[in-house]
């Protein structure tokens, strides 16, 4: 009996100790979830905030009694974007990673970001003179068909292989976008077609920047791309601002230029919040969060500006939202299996005992 006790006492303990251990690690575990749900949310709010009353704010400005000039727009955010860009980096150089990098090759980073700063600037005039003609929510309507402009593109210049699988997906966003465009009440050639090559722009800026930068080596962080991007848009801005200036901009600028600046700090602020929802979220939270921002945009278009939005654009506008999902979570997919494939056959044995392991345990 003696002995009987004392074996069945340490078993006892052990068991006491590793359920202990097992309880503390669920609570660490709820901890870290909270603190990582918690943080999604922070982030992800402030990026459907910024988002959303930056575009607002465009619009508002946009108006004809206040500063209905798109290019003096456009080249105040690249200006105000520069200045804090190169403010920050004197400050928090931490921030830009690859900055180092870029500075040894400078060179080489301006010969292939200027053309694609030329890009980005044309794209940001014609979307901010688009709102002249048309309303937030139709717009924003359009926007949603990049998704399949890229996939075009990107098969037109090899980026990607041309499935039917995809094409049904993307199927699903070009008849949403249909919709939305066939039940606008207030349709105008003018706000479609410049809205159009602000997309047209836009997606090819993109794609070159993901090709010539990846090609050359050159995968520079969001910031230290926007610190660079940012001069090379706003020089040919300045450039054709002051080929067409009008003394009336001069005198907009004048009686709005708090509004103006104030606009010019939310751009460069969307820029931060972009760069850090790339960094600290992930894949999934970020296609929830863009899907969220998009329906935020298109309901404050509607109560801000009176925007109508007939039922068939409402109808339209789930179904872009239907297949967007749909093809931002088959491209994660897509991902993660492209990552296992090239992860070494060694660390994936390890993991997979690791796994075992623990549920072992």
């Amino acid at each position: 009996p003696f002995r009987l006790l004392s074996t069945t006492a340490p078993q006892s303990n052990v068991a006491r100790s590793a359920l202990q251990i097992r309880q503390s690690s669920v609570a660490m575990a709820s901890i870290r979830d909270l603190k990582m749900v918690g943080e999604t949310c922070a982030i992800g709010g402030c990026y459907i905030v910024v988002s959303a009353s930056l575009i607002a704010f465009n619009k508002y400005l946009m108006n004809a009694e206040l500063f209905p000039y798109a290019k003096a727009m456009t080249a105040m955010h690249m200006l105000m974007t520069t200045l804090l860009s190169l403010l920050l980096y004197t400050v928090a150089p931490s921030l830009y990673p690859s900055m180092d990098k870029a500075r040894e090759n400078w060179r080489t980073v301006l010969k292939y970001i200027l053309p694609l700063g030329m890009l980005f600037a044309l794209a940001l005039y014609c979307s901010n003179r688009a709102y002249l003609y048309s309303s937030v929510a139709f717009l924003q309507f359009c926007k949603e068909g990049n998704v399949a402009l890229i996939f075009a593109m990107s098969c037109v210049l090899g980026l990607q292989v041309f499935s039917w699988h995809k094409v049904c997906i993307l199927s699903i966003v070009v008849a949403g976008c249909s919709l939305c465009a066939h039940g606008e009440i207030n349709f105008v050639w003018a706000g479609f077609l410049l809205q159009i090559t602000s997309q047209m722009a836009e997606c090819s800026k993109n794609l070159i920047g993901e090709v010539v930068m990846s090609g050359a080596g050159m995968k520079l962080d969001v910031l230290t791309f926007v610190m660079f991007q940012a001069p090379c848009s706003l020089v040919p801005l300045l450039i054709s601002l002051v080929l067409s200036w009008e003394h009336d901009i001069w005198l907009a600028f004048q009686a709005h230029w708090p509004m103006i600046l104030l606009n010019a700090l939310n751009a460069f602020c969307l820029n931060l919040i972009i760069a850090t929802t790339l960094k600290r979220l992930s894949a999934v939270a970020f296609v929830i969060i863009g899907i969220v921002k998009d329906s935020v945009i298109v309901s404050t278009s509607s109560l801000v500006f009176g925007d109508h939005i007939s039922p068939q654009q409402q109808v339209g506008f789930v179904v872009i939202m239907t297949g967007i999902a749909c093809w931002s979570f088959m491209k994660i997919q897509e991902q993660q299996s492209a990552k296992r494939e090239t992860e070494p056959i060694l660390a994936r044995e390890l993991r997979s005992s690791r796994s075992d392991a623990a549920q072992r345990v």
